[in-house]
C-alpha cells in the first residue's frame, strides 16, 4: 500500500457537532483533497460518562477515503501511551508522552526512537525532530468562531520541512489526533 500521508503539508480537521459522542478527524492534503478518517469505534454520552468509570483506552479506526482500513489508533489513559496497529493489526508504531503534555516520543514498532515533539507552553506549535534536526511542525490553527465558540472542533495543520520515513510522517500524522484527545479531547 502506498503512503497516504506522503505530502508536504496536511490539516487535520475535527468536525464541528453540536453534541458530539465519538471522536472523529478528517485528514485531507493543502489541495482539500480527503486522504484518510478517523473514527471513535465506541460512542459516549455525557450521562454514560458520569455515571460509571471512564474507559481506560480509547481505540480510533483510520480509513482511507474509499473506507478501506490503513491504521487502528489506542491511547491508553494510564500509560500516558498511543499504539498505532496496521490493517493487519500489526504494531506499526507508538506515541508516548513523557514528561508533560509537551513532550512526546515517536516509537517505532520496534521501540527505537524515530522522532521528538515538543511544544510551547501555550500548546499550540510543536516542533518534530530527529537525530538530524526539525522535520516537520504541528500546530493548533484558528477553526473559525461559530466552530470554536459553540463546538469541540479543532483542527491542525503538518508541514513536513524535511526528508522524513513513512513510519516518522505516520507518526507525526497521528500526533495530531493524540495531541487533541490529550489536551481538547472530545468527550
Amino acid at each position: 500500500m502506498d503512503d497516504p500521508f506522503d505530502f508536504q503539508a496536511l490539516r487535520i480537521l475535527q468536525p464541528g457537532k453540536w453534541l458530539p459522542n465519538r471522536a472523529r478527524y478528517e485528514i485531507f492534503n493543502d489541495q482539500r483533497q480527503l486522504l484518510a478518517i478517523a473514527t471513535e469505534t465506541e460512542a459516549h454520552t455525557r450521562l454514560k460518562l458520569l455515571s460509571k468509570s471512564l474507559p481506560d483506552a480509547r481505540v480510533l479506526i483510520v480509513t482511507t477515503a474509499a473506507n478501506e482500513p490503513i491504521l487502528t489508533l489506542v491511547k491508553h489513559k494510564r500509560e500516558r501511551i498511543t499504539e498505532i496497529h496496521g490493517p493487519e493489526g500489526e504494531l506499526a508504531g507508538r506515541i508516548r508522552a513523557t514528561h508533560t503534555t509537551r513532550h512526546y516520543t515517536l516509537l517505532d514498532d520496534q521501540d527505537q526512537t524515530v522522532g521528538k515533539v515538543v511544544g510551547d507552553l501555550a500548546l499550540k506549535h510543536f516542533s518534530v525532530t530527529d537525530a538530524d534536526g526539525e522535520f516537520a511542525r504541528l500546530r493548533k490553527t484558528f477553526a473559525g468562531i461559530p466552530k470554536e465558540m459553540l463546538t469541540p472542533s479543532d483542527h491542525y495543520r503538518v508541514d513536513f520541512t524535511g526528508m522524513v520515513s513513512p513510519q516518522a510522517r505516520m507518526l507525526t500524522v497521528m500526533m495530531a489526533i493524540v495531541l487533541d484527545l490529550t489536551l481538547y479531547g472530545p468527550v
